[in-house]
């Protein structure tokens, strides 16, 4: 079947174009960094673009498949005003088949690979598997019964730590707000469900209800409301030792550490990433993260030896990590040695060592940017701007600081704002009086 659609750039007919769309494109396109990029700028005409190339077209055979001119395609890659004409994205989203929250038509909805749909649910995914597929929180709740009906309780609990999963790699596309809907949708679910539970079933769903909490923690967190982190952390401590799981209780703790140092209260976060040590027949990742939270205490007291020791225990640590080969979701499963390293600057930017933060973090953006989620990026280019400016550097840190500022509206990080937020103390240059006026 064909459609007949006039077009819309030079207000004449178009080509005949059709109505079904391309052989589907590999989910690791959209999840490369060339992609998020784009995403991150705000710029849909690049993804259309990253599309069109990926399906081996020429601008004028996208422009004749679609209805559009030569022309008009290449304004829109371009970027000028035609790129957020939605009568010209959607057409063109739904020929090259791009995730449709790539171009921002899907902002209420989360991004899940159908590979992860039909893995979970044979059938579910409508043979989507090589596409994203955009759930609402409805949905997701409603495919989460779907999965876990009429099957054993290690089956349930399986099932919902891969929704867990997604969850949290959706944050790498969403902002924080935009996905709360949908972290509490599935917290009420698992909590609801762990009611009419028994024995070990009970216990088990105990554990990912408190994994389900903590991530509402960030996410309050990260949309500047402290009061709702602290009372989502507090319920995942409350419900991991309900549930006996040392892990979970132990990442409480090195979150309750993480929104004191927010709180800028030195000997809490101190006592909090101590208190997660102290807990036994804790994972390996968990135990680096509690060493590397212990440190960044250390650096805000000036303790630079005890600093430093914690971060290379915490190193020791991660090497013991043997990654699951699984689906599921794990604490720290995203967590690589770039991560542990970034800290290791963030550390020495605290205790006043500008040049050996610069170093360190330049050598990571260089080899492991785009393997970071966009706001973690954003929260240590600002760290690096304001290193830039402790060594003198007040242009190119001013530079670095507008590129965080352009991640932090992008993604609605308070994170990254709170980073930027620390440059009222900067006097100096017109430009940075300007920034500070952006950032307030």
């Amino acid at each position: 079947m064909t459609l007949d659609r006039t077009d819309l750039t030079a207000g004449r007919p178009s080509v005949v174009a059709p109505l079904s769309p391309l052989p589907p494109l590999p989910w690791s396109l959209w999840d490369g960094h060339e992609v998020r990029e784009a995403v991150r700028t705000r710029s849909p005409g690049a993804v259309v673009a990253i599309a069109r190339r990926a399906h081996g077209l020429r601008q004028d055979e996208l422009g004749s498949l679609a209805g559009f001119s030569q022309s008009a395609i290449s304004r829109l890659e371009a970027g000028s005003n035609i790129a957020y004409d939605l009568r010209v994205l959607r057409p063109l989203q739904r020929l090259l088949g791009i995730p449709a929250h790539l171009l921002g038509l899907a902002d209420g909805s989360l991004p899940v690979a159908g590979r992860d749909l039909d893995r979970l649910a044979p059938g579910f995914g409508g043979g989507a598997a090589g596409r994203v597929v955009g759930l609402d929180p409805d949905s997701m709740t409603a495919f989460a019964s779907a999965t876990v009906s009429g099957d054993g309780a290690g089956d349930v609990v399986s099932r919902l730590l891969v929704l867990r999963r997604i969850v949290n790699d959706a944050h790498n596309w969403r902002s924080s707000d935009a996905l709360m809907p949908t972290a509490r949708a599935m917290y009420d679910y698992v909590d609801g469900l762990r009611r009419s539970a028994r024995g070990e079933q009970r216990r088990a769903l105990l554990g990912v209800a408190a994994l389900y909490a903590e991530f509402l923690g960030w996410l309050h967190e990260e949309t500047d409301d402290p009061r709702g982190a602290f009372q989502w952390t507090g319920r995942a401590l409350e419900q991991g030792q309900a549930a006996d799981d040392r892990d979970v209780v132990a990442y409480s703790y090195v979150r309750l550490s993480q929104l004191a140092a927010a709180d800028g209260d030195t000997d809490r976060v101190i006592g909090l990433a101590r208190a997660a040590g102290r807990e036994h027949d804790v994972s390996p990742m968990v135990r680096s993260l509690a060493l590397r939270q212990e440190a960044r205490g250390l650096a805000l007291a000036g303790d630079e030896a005890s600093c430093m020791d914690r971060l290379d225990r915490a190193d020791e640590e991660y090497r013991r990590v043997e990654p699951a080969s699984d689906e599921e979701y794990w604490i720290g499963y995203c967590s690589t040695t770039d991560h542990f390293e970034a800290e290791r600057a963030a550390s020495w930017l605290e205790l006043g060592e500008p040049v050996r933060a610069i170093g360190i973090y330049e050598e990571v953006r260089r080899r492991a940017w785009p393997r970071m989620c966009t706001w973690e990026q954003g929260v240590h280019v600002a760290k690096l701007a304001h290193a830039h400016r402790e060594a003198g550097e007040h242009d190119h840190a001013a530079a670095l600081a507008y590129e965080a500022l352009e991640t932090a509206r992008a993604t609605k990080s308070a994170h990254v704002l709170r980073e930027l937020g620390r440059l009222g103390e900067w006097e100096g240059a017109r430009d940075v009086a300007e920034l500070a006026a952006a950032v307030r």
